[in-house]
């Protein structure tokens, strides 16, 4: 449907930039024309720009604040990057560690150093696992129709994951990727499944869940890690343009404090002033937006299944 793309646009997939242009555009229309419009019996067209002064004032001191709490913000996600050698080195190991449990895992020498493959591989594996599992055969009626029903939802999450992969080339794409896969829901489900057929299962049957269990793990933690990657650049970024934006609207709002006097006060003209002055918060906007709908929709880390 058109609203569920263009809500995915917005939230998603709409440059930060570009979204902010639209907003501030809407922003225009509504204060500046169709306010026209519908205030046009009480606006007075001869008066100088003195009467704007104080909301010129006003977003001049909140644009400096809105700039000096995102830089902080972003340099206190800078400050973790700033950590002494031995925990840089830990880190280091401990995704050195995660790959050689994979690579145990999936019996491959080498794990892909590219996100989207190393992920391809990890949503394959546990399909393979689930598919050599339902072709066992369990003499259990029940059993075989639990484990065909799991292995296609298994085989559906995972070709909807590995298709949006495919066109994945930033952080964000990836991390949209993986929303879709339900890991939670799937651990819970095989570990209800090994406690309700426990008995009837042989140990290699047990033995591959366990295996399953241990790549749903790794998928967890696999896109924990990615979207903490993606949320310290998306953070930078918000910086980087906050910064860029907010310098012309800062050097605007001093020159309309400056000249006030002699400036000419329209309907146009304040509209303009106050759209620009806005631009900031807008950009603003834009990024949290899609930073708060990323972290909802990836906040159930774990076993655990929230319901949206």
């Amino acid at each position: 449907m058109l609203t569920d793309r263009l809500r995915r646009w917005v939230l998603f997939d709409g440059s930060r930039l570009t979204v902010t242009a639209v907003g501030l555009i809407v922003a225009y229309l509504l204060l500046g024309p169709i306010g026209h419009i519908l205030l046009s019996q009480v606006i007075t067209p001869d008066h100088s720009i003195q009467g704007s002064i104080p909301l010129v004032t006003t977003f001049l001191s909140g644009d400096l604040l809105l700039v000096s709490i995102v830089v902080s913000v972003n340099s206190l996600y800078t400050s973790q990057e700033q950590t002494p050698l031995d925990q840089q080195a830990e880190r280091i190991e401990a995704v050195g560690e995660f790959r050689n449990e994979f690579e145990e895992l999936v019996d491959e020498p080498i794990s892909p150093s590219e996100p989207v493959r190393f992920l391809q591989l990890l949503t394959g594996a546990i399909l393979s696992e689930a598919q050599t599992l339902r072709n066992g055969g369990a003499d259990n009626v029940d059993v075989d129709a639990d484990v065909k029903e799991f292995v296609a939802e298994i085989s559906e999450q995972t070709e909807r994951v590995n298709s949006q992969l495919e066109d994945a080339t930033t952080s964000l794409d990836l991390v949209l990727a993986t929303l879709s896969y339900e890991y939670s829901r799937l651990a819970n489900g095989l570990r209800r499944f090994r406690s309700q057929y426990g008995d009837d299962l042989t140990d290699a049957e047990r033995e591959r869940i366990e295996r399953m269990l241990a790549l749903l793990r790794h998928f967890a933690t696999a896109r924990e890690y990615f979207k903490t990657l993606y949320l310290s650049r998306e953070f930078a970024r918000l910086s980087k343009q906050l910064l860029y934006l907010s310098l012309p609207v800062i050097l605007m709002a001093s020159f309309v404090l400056l000249h006030s006097s002699i400036i000419p006060e329209t309907h146009d003209i304040t509209t303009v002033l106050i759209i620009f002055a806005l631009s900031p918060f807008f950009l603003l906007a834009a990024f949290t937006v899609r930073v708060a709908t990323v972290t909802i929709r990836t906040r159930a880390a774990g076993q655990f299944v929230v319901e949206e």
